[in-house]
């Protein structure tokens, strides 16, 4: 059988992976010089933090909790851009891609001592399978066999190609379902245990997380020196919304690591010699959206007038340098990317205001009594748009975004909510419009992003698409999946399921006392294992 080689095919990667590395310890001394004092505690600061850290009851995570806790089975090589072992040891597979051998490293533990073994990571995966809301990873898995204490042979009926980014991530890992059923799900969610390189001491759901080391953990990662249990021997994380404290904080010392770095900071620490900067390209995109239950939305016409009368340029100035505009759904940073297709969109939807006024007229709505608001059966256009009170880019767009329908005729009220409130709302489909935000590198999002009912918040449907999208996930060539995303990209267009708005920049900034910070500059995966922090 073959092995890595298959993966490294099926992944092709668009970027150049490299690894973003802090400064190396200058506590690493020559000799006849004492070493420098380190501090065993690294202090990270977060836009959010999220109420549940059990991967298999979540549906949002950050690279500093969810992913510190849990230990992904296999990593890309930040140099190279091959797939390599991080938990596993290694995996093998059928030429059709239908059964996979995972081989797990002998007297693997848990965090909490508990066995880490085939059985164990074939009661994770069906677990994951059978409660996570992203469960469907796991739709095409036909039967898992045990075939030894270190090897698990998992058969799909269709080969699982959108399980492959899953796997280099916390969420298609082993965790402790022997914790997880004495402790219940309540409890788990909050406490849960993996074999991370960070366990759980204490939680305070959406403000505070305090990891310490987890002395079982081991990695067969090339790219790091140390494979053992960290030299920090703990991590606290704080949630911090407002973008001036977190900028704030670091500046003064407060937190020694910042992840989601302010934009405006970001500018003046490129001259800060005590600041290091990490900038790593978002996948995926922030997109406008409507509710397509809503009788303004319903006529797909209204939708691409829409489309039509946003000022991508004008749209994203406000948010300076890490931002782009962008047309299509799939972004450089996303697998299957094409050029091509975004091209495509940004003729078809090219910024238009009379154009769009045609195709409101078109659709009946018409500004009949002159006060610049166009009308439909005696009812003005007027809605509202929710937006993230915690998020000053998204107030800033969503001003722009209400002048630019305004000339169209649409009056547009805003109205900021908290992001977990402003989730459940779009959810249950009572609001008029919001922003959608996609964040992962697969384009197989898609298929919840547009399709699930913890997601969808178009209320998108079109068997056509879930048809299109359930055949894309399986299949193997790089080629064919990529042309199946452009037909699909095409057809979304076509519906203007949402209007992609922007691709972003992510910074992470980090005190330059924090010495071996590893980061992947394709993925933004945050690696521990080689930091220490001197004392400042």
């Amino acid at each position: 059988m073959k092995r890595w080689q298959w993966m490294i095919t099926l992944l092709v990667l668009l970027c150049t992976l490299a690894a973003c590395v802090a400064p190396a310890s200058s506590g690493e001394a020559a000799a006849g010089k004492p070493a420098i004092a380190t501090r065993s505690r690294l202090i990270v600061g977060e836009p959010a933090l999220t109420d549940i850290l059990d991967a298999h009851q979540s549906t949002n995570s950050s690279y500093m909790d969810i992913e510190q806790i849990g230990q992904a089975l296999l990593r890309i090589d930040t140099k190279t851009g091959e797939l390599i072992p991080d938990l596993a040891e290694s995996l093998s597979f059928s030429p059709d891609g239908k059964a996979w051998t995972i081989k797990l490293p002998a007297n693997a533990k848990f965090s909490n001592g508990d066995p880490l073994d085939a059985q164990a990571l074939k009661d994770s995966w069906l677990r994951y399978k059978e409660i996570s809301p992203f469960g469907s990873d796991l739709e095409a898995l036909n039967d898992i066999k045990v075939v030894d204490a270190t090897t698990m042979e998992a058969h799909f009926k269709n080969p699982p190609a959108a399980l492959m980014v899953v796997l280099e991530t916390a969420y298609g890992t082993a965790w402790d379902i022997a914790a997880a059923k004495a402790a219940g799900k309540e409890a788990f969610a909050t406490s849960p245990v993996a074999s991370g390189p960070l366990a759980v001491k204490a939680f305070t759901p959406n403000s505070e997380l305090l990891l310490v080391r987890n002395e079982n953990y081991h990695t067969n990662l090339p790219f790091v020196q140390n494979k053992g249990p960290l030299h920090l021997a703990e991590v606290q994380v704080r949630a911090i919304p407002e973008e001036v404290t977190r900028a704030g904080e670091l500046e003064a010392g407060s937190i020694d690591l910042l992840f989601d770095a302010p934009v405006s900071a970001v500018e003046r620490w490129k001259t800060n010699p005590d600041i290091h900067i990490i900038e790593v390209l978002r996948p995926g995109y922030t997109g406008l959206v409507m509710n397509h239950k809503r009788p303004q939305f319903a006529d797909v016409k209204v939708r691409r007038a829409i489309a039509q009368a946003l000022d991508r340029t004008n749209l994203v100035k406000p948010l300076g340098a890490a931002v782009a505009p962008l047309y299509a759904f799939l972004t450089p940073a996303m697998l299957d990317y094409s050029p091509e297709i975004e091209t495509f969109a940004q003729k078809r939807y090219a910024y238009n205001v009379d154009t769009a006024k045609a195709a409101l007229a078109d659709a009946g709505w018409k500004d009949t009594d002159g006060d610049g608001i166009v009308e439909k059966d005696g009812k003005p256009f007027a809605v509202e748009m929710l937006v993230n009170a915690n998020d000053s880019s998204l107030q800033l767009v969503s001003q722009v975004l209400q002048t630019q329908l305004k000339a169209i005729g649409i009056d547009v009220q805003l109205r900021q909510q908290e992001p977990k409130a402003m989730g459940e709302v779009m959810t249950a489909g009572e609001y008029d419009m919001g922003f959608d935000i996609i964040g992962w590198r697969d384009p197989d999002i898609f298929s919840l992003a547009f399709a699930a009912d913890f997601w969808n918040f178009p209320k998108y449907n079109n068997p056509t698409s879930v048809e299109k999208m359930d055949a894309a996930r399986h299949l193997l060539k790089p080629a064919e999946r990529t042309a199946a995303y452009v037909e699909l990209q095409k057809l979304w267009l076509e519906d203007v399921v949402e209007i992609p708005l922007w691709q972003s920049k992510l910074y992470i900034a980090a005190r330059t006392w924090v010495k071996g910070l590893n980061v992947n500059s394709v993925t933004g995966q945050i690696f521990l294992n080689d930091v220490t922090v001197e004392a400042p």
